[in-house]
């Protein structure tokens, strides 16, 4: 069977980084944290609209629904890698999907993604943020491995094969959010790298050996 369980077709897909005093944030003694020359850590939002995900050997299960990943750039055993800390999600379904499969750190949250704008509202905080038009200079998405578990201690099969996208302005027009996440604001990058009918394919959680 294929590593990837899951799949489906993204309308968009949007990365935005941003730096943050890593203070406040507990980080698994297995990984190390990447730090910029000040010391900050680095958090990429991975936010993205999918359209009828399937899982494999489930065919009664689709769903269509928007998400948002908060990724910490961390290296595990030297190697560049992500670890999920929170996974925004409103959707009842996709959200015990992605807690009890992927393992992600589920968040309730209303959550929308599309060309446009990025939105996520809890009871904690929200997060709005403009995104203009996708005519900037095209570049590659980073690739790293993908880490979940409060101890960094699985990985999750992650397939990207649609890599290049354009870098569009962004404007965050609120953001109480990431302080409550992190423990700390987040300094936002002013671009953010925008993709359409990314091919979306997960896996299920793996424990590392």
């Amino acid at each position: 069977m294929s590593a990837y369980r899951f799949h489906g077709r993204e309308r968009t897909t949007a990365e935005l980084d941003g730096w943050f005093e890593p203070q406040q944030l507990h980080v698994p003694h297995q990984v190390v944290l990447d730090r910029d020359e000040a010391g900050r850590g680095r958090v990429q939002l991975f936010c993205f609209a999918v359209e009828d995900l399937r899982m494999t050997g489930v065919p009664l299960v689709r769903a269509s629904y928007a998400e948002i990943l908060w990724r910490i750039a961390v290296r595990a055993g030297g190697e560049p890698a992500w670890w999920v800390i929170a996974c925004d999600l409103e959707a009842l379904g996709p959200r015990l999907l992605a807690s009890r499969y992927v393992r992600y750190p589920v968040r309730r949250s209303r959550v929308a993604v599309t060309a446009e704008e990025v939105r996520a509202a809890t009871g904690d905080g929200e997060l709005a943020i403009t995104l203009g038009d996708p005519s900037g200079e095209e570049r590659d998405a980073e690739q790293r491995i993908l880490l979940v578990g409060d101890d960094a201690g699985w990985s999750v099969p992650w397939g990207d094969a649609e890599r290049s996208g354009r870098a569009v302005r962004v404007t965050v027009t609120a953001d109480s959010l990431a302080r409550a996440t992190l423990g700390s604001p987040v300094t936002w990058a002013q671009t953010a790298l925008v993709r359409s009918g990314r091919e979306h394919r997960c896996g299920i959680a793996q424990r590392r050996g």
